[in-house]
Formats: C-alpha cells, sequence, structure tokens
C-alpha cells in the first residue's frame, strides 16, 4: 500500500481512503493525535467526536467499543499500534472500493448491452 502516516501533532489527524462514489461522508479510516497524548483511529466523525467527548483518564485498555459496532473507535497509547491498526482499516477500505468499482464496471457493461434491472441498480452508485 501506498499510504504513509505523516507525524501527526497532538490535536491533528490524517484520513484515509474514502469509500467508492462518496465524497465527504466522515465515515473514511482516519487516525487522530489527541491533546492527551493517546491515538485514536477508527472512521473520522466518531474519531473527532471521541477527541472532544472521551474521558482519557478513565480509558484503562487500549480499545473503546462505540455503541454502534460499524463505527467503532479505537484508542491506542502508542503510535506504532495506532497505525497498524490504522493500515489494516485502509486495507479493507481500498479491497471494498477495488469490489465495488469492479461491480460498477460490469453493471455499467450490462446496462449497455441493454439489461435493464443492471441500469436500475446502477442508481445504487
Amino acid at each position: 500500500m501506498g499510504i504513509k502516516v505523516p507525524r501527526l501533532a497532538k490535536g491533528k489527524g490524517y484520513a484515509g481512503p474514502e469509500f467508492y462514489g462518496c465524497m465527504n461522508t466522515g465515515m473514511r479510516p482516519s487516525i487522530f493525535h489527541s491533546r492527551k497524548g493517546f491515538y485514536i483511529v477508527g472512521p473520522e466523525l466518531r474519531c473527532r467526536d471521541a477527541m472532544r467527548w472521551v474521558d482519557f483518564s478513565s480509558v484503562s485498555v487500549d480499545n473503546f467499543v462505540t455503541d454502534n459496532k460499524a463505527q467503532r473507535v479505537y484508542i491506542y497509547k502508542s503510535r506504532k499500534a495506532a497505525v497498524n491498526k490504522f493500515m489494516v482499516l485502509c486495507g479493507q477500505q481500498i479491497l471494498n472500493n477495488w469490489e465495488m468499482r469492479q461491480e460498477h464496471a460490469e453493471l455499467a457493461r450490462k446496462a449497455n448491452s441493454g439489461d435493464l434491472a443492471a441500469a436500475l441498480r446502477m442508481g445504487n452508485f
């Protein structure tokens, strides 16, 4: 993968690849360095919320799970563990985007050849 996480100053973050066909949804994988020194990894909006609302003095384990399993946020004390988790999330997103791109191309091919069902399913992209 060609993703390199830059040095993050406290209070700053870095975002990974966006979902296929989406723009500025706030769900792309992100990594943030909180002002308290912790690293937060997960969906962009949830990470921003965690930076504001999580009481880091009460975080005793490396993982913090939100109520919604699909929008899980991970909190790490070390940069190395956080970057590793961020790379895993980015890899999953890149693979998902590739699969969706393949499906989109196949539907476009079928729609151009006259398949009405494929043309209707193209609305999902």
